[in-house]
Parts: C-alpha cells; sequence; structure tokens
C-alpha cells in the first residue's frame, strides 16, 4: 500500500455530481428511492406490453409484493414520493432522482408473467443496467408573494429550463423532438436529444392527466427523465475557452412563417447551419399565430447576432448570409419571410 495515496473522484463521477449539482443549486430536492418496485407501475404509466420498459427483472426473494421487481424508470419512485407529499400537504413540488435503473435482456423470458423464479427457470443473462436522472415539478414554481400573488406553475417550460441547466452545466447540446410517451400529455412531451448527432437519451413533458390524477397530482405535473451514464459521456469534462474579440456584434430580427407542427429547435437548428462561422447567436423571442399568417401556420420572430474575430462586419458582409438563412428555412421547412 502506497503511504500518502489517496482516493479521487472519476471524471464520470465528478461530471454526475456536476449534473446533480445544477438542480439542487436551483432550489430542487433530492430523494433517493428504492431500486425496487411493483409489476403494477406499468399498467399506472400506461406502458405497452410491448415496451421494454414494462417487462421486469423479478427479485427471487422479494420483500413484498410492492417491491417484487427491478424499477426500469424513476418516474415511479418520483410520482410515489410526490403522492406522499401531497397527502402530507406539500403539494408544490421539485423532486428529483439520480439511480440505477434495470431493464431485462430483450429475449429473456418475462418473470413477472408465469417465468419459475427458482434457478431452474431462470434466465441467467444480466439486465442492462444505466444510471438515470430523473425530476418532478407540480404546483407552484416558487412561494406568492406582494408582488407576484399568483406565482408561475409547473410545465413543460419549466422543466426543460432545469434540463437545460444540467446540460450547460456539462457543456452539452441540449436538443428536442416531438415524441409520444404514454405517460405524458401528447401535445405537450419531446424525445430529448444530446450532442450534434443528436443522440436520444431520454423524454421531458408534461404527465398524462390520467396518471397525474392516479398520483393525486389533480392540478397536474412536469417531469423528465435522461440516461445519466450516456449524457456524462457527451460532456467536455475539459473546459475550453474562446478568447473575447473587440469588434461587436451586428443583430438584425427575422421573422418567418412556417407550419404549426415545426418545432422552434428545427427552426434555429436550421439558422444555426445555414449561417456559419460568423453566426454568434440566434433565438427565437416571439411567436404569432393569426389571420396575417394563415391557418395551420405560425410566425416565429428570431433575433441574429453577426460577429467576426477580426473586424466589424458591415450590412454588405450579412446580407448573403441572411439569404442563405432565407432560403434554407424555405427548402427545409416550407418556410416563408415576413415583411
Amino acid at each position: 500500500k502506497r503511504r500518502g495515496a489517496a482516493g479521487r473522484l472519476s471524471v464520470e463521477q465528478r461530471l454526475r455530481r456536476r449534473a446533480v449539482d445544477a438542480l439542487a443549486g436551483r432550489g430542487m430536492h433530492e430523494i433517493v428511492g428504492w431500486s425496487f418496485t411493483d409489476p403494477g407501475l406499468a399498467a399506472r404509466a400506461r406502458l405497452d406490453d410491448a415496451d421494454p420498459r414494462a417487462r421486469f427483472v423479478a427479485l427471487q426473494n422479494p420483500m413484498s409484493e410492492q417491491q417484487s421487481v427491478m424499477r426500469t424508470t424513476l418516474l415511479g419512485s418520483l410520482l410515489d414520493a410526490a403522492r406522499l407529499n401531497v397527502a402530507h400537504g406539500r403539494g408544490d413540488l421539485q423532486l428529483f432522482e439520480q439511480g440505477t435503473v434495470y431493464l431485462r435482456p430483450a429475449e429473456a423470458p418475462d418473470a413477472t408473467n408465469g417465468a419459475s423464479p427458482r434457478r431452474g427457470g431462470m434466465d441467467h443473462r444480466l439486465p442492462h443496467e444505466h444510471r438515470a436522472l430523473g425530476a418532478v415539478l407540480a404546483g407552484r414554481l416558487h412561494p406568492p408573494s406582494w408582488g407576484t400573488p399568483e406565482p408561475p406553475r409547473a410545465g413543460y417550460f419549466a422543466a426543460k429550463g432545469l434540463l437545460e441547466a444540467v446540460f450547460e452545466t456539462l457543456r452539452v447540446e441540449l436538443g428536442v423532438e416531438p415524441a409520444t410517451e404514454p405517460f405524458l400529455h401528447p401535445g405537450r412531451s419531446a424525445r430529448v436529444l444530446a450532442g450534434s448527432e443528436g443522440e436520444p437519451l431520454g423524454w421531458i413533458g408534461e404527465l398524462h392527466p390520467l396518471v397525474a390524477r392516479e398520483h393525486d397530482l389533480e392540478d397536474g405535473a412536469a417531469a423528465f427523465e435522461v440516461d445519466l451514464d450516456r449524457l456524462v459521456r457527451h460532456a467536455d469534462a475539459v473546459p475550453t475557452y474562446r478568447d473575447l474579440t473587440s469588434f461587436p456584434a451586428l443583430r438584425q430580427d427575422l421573422a418567418v412563417a412556417v407550419p404549426d407542427d415545426v418545432p422552434a429547435a428545427a427552426v434555429l437548428a436550421v439558422v444555426r447551419r445555414a449561417g456559419g462561422d460568423l453566426l454568434a447567436d440566434a433565438r427565437v423571442f416571439d411567436v404569432y399565430r393569426g389571420e396575417q399568417v394563415g391557418e395551420g401556420r405560425k410566425s416565429l420572430a428570431l433575433t441574429l447576432a453577426f460577429r467576426a474575430a477580426d473586424r466589424t462586419l458591415s450590412d454588405d458582409d450579412v446580407v448573403p448570409l441572411r439569404d442563405r438563412i432565407v432560403a434554407a428555412l424555405q427548402s427545409d421547412l416550407g418556410g416563408e419571410l415576413r415583411a
């Protein structure tokens, strides 16, 4: 044994702590749930039998029926904790958990549907385990005060803001795309993507009303869950910096009409790709729906910032970039420039 040797956290452990600290630092409360759950979770979460999360790893000697299988998602323990808090009069909730979930091998027999729990009848292939990070929000986001007697309430964008804080802390690009989960509101949910390649890592959205009521969350709730192990593999463990430039940015606004089912994230992705290296920033600051854009369409107002490291840009420098952005929006998304 070496004298003076000290244990250190691995890079992955440090990154996981950063993710947890990002949520705790924004006022969320961490819970520690059981790794065991009951098979009824699948029905409560409206999971189809073909969903991998509905195929549990059964315990050979469970403590009770309510803890007879290994969890496949953090959603169950988060909602159980939320229901317990509501029962004790704590309806304003911001809870999160990190922990391991267990997915049964695809070809293994379903031990919860008739397979013998005895050694001779069990499939001995190990389940897939990964560490996940999840959260649930319900009620008011902060206590009322004289200035805000009606504080904002939990919803999709509040949950997305917290998830963005995690991704920004780890220096990972966050993306979302339309998706449906049986336990989420069909019009207020999305798949979570990471990195420039857009690897799917999880889900985010408001709970389906039936699931919310099942757990005594009568006013609804929002939640998210991501694969934390895969997320930290995208993380930039060593910070990189860019020199600040003394040349100011040239800012322009752009209004584009697109079909109503085109997400703002898709518009920004096209804008950033077409804008090239001189496009320093692009943000959506307003959404309009009405007669002027037509039925089934919406208008997104964007602010664009162009900057060069070696000179101050002029309008003539930006015109071809702006034209290229407009052309890309039209060809890729059916967008139309508004006057």
